[in-house]
């Protein structure tokens, strides 16, 4: 997915290089939506995105690998600078600068519309480094995962009433034949930690594992 950095995917790399070095990883960057499209198609055989506003197609298999915040992202010398978190009402009057292929765009605008904020859409980009750049320079916010937020001279702050979160999925189609590349990029997935922590689904299965054997036990 276009909006994950790419440094979110070089521990994975890097493990399957080390652990399975004849397979060739054929990288496709773009939308959300695009990609899902794709992947149901057969032109992908595994995608890494996430659907906030809606579930996923129901002949997806997706394995969650980490869970993000949703930051206001404002320039260094920004006057709101010295809080901790914003609310949606302190960004009313305030221009924005959008990522155009963000998986949020269209669904988080109707929770502020709701409460009457508005803002002035001044860009638009599908980079991230120039949305950061325009950010940087004082021309607007921004509204980006937090851990897509590089640049060290802007100022990222939680989003709150309401808050929104992302959780990014490793994706392939239920029932699809896969090829041995497949299943040992997959196994890598689950090896690697996501930002120091295991890939949620393999949280999730040790608790599955540990909550059986409690009740194996309690009979």
């Amino acid at each position: 997915m276009c909006t994950v950095a790419p440094t979110q995917l070089i521990e994975l790399l890097t493990s399957v290089q080390t652990r399975a070095n004849d397979i060739e990883i054929e990288i496709t960057d773009a939308s959300a939506r695009e990609l899902e499209a794709m992947l149901i198609d057969g032109d992908l055989e595994v995608a890494i995105l996430c659907r906030p506003d809606r579930a996923l197609d129901e002949r997806i298999h997706a394995m969650p690998l980490f869970r993000e915040q949703m930051m206001v992202v404002i320039p260094p010398n920004h006057a709101l600078r010295s809080g901790r978190r914003f609310g949606s009402k302190d960004l009313h009057g305030m221009n924005y600068v959008n990522r155009a292929k963000c998986e949020f765009n269209g669904y988080a605008g109707q929770f502020f519309q709701e409460q009457g904020v508005k803002c002035r859409t001044v860009y638009r980009s599908e980079r991230d480094d120039w949305v950061l750049a325009m950010i940087r320079a004082g021309l607007g916010f921004g509204f980006m995962p937090q851990f897509s937020v590089t640049d060290p001279a802007v100022i990222a702050r939680p989003l709150i009433e309401p808050d929104f979160w992302r959780t990014v999925n490793l994706c392939t189609v239920r029932g699809r034949p896969h090829s041995p590349a497949v299943g040992a990029l997959m196994r890598e997935a689950m090896r690697v930690d996501w930002y120091g922590q295991p890939a949620m689904a393999v949280t999730q299965i040790k608790r599955e594992h540990s909550t059986e054997a409690d009740a194996i036990a309690a009979n």
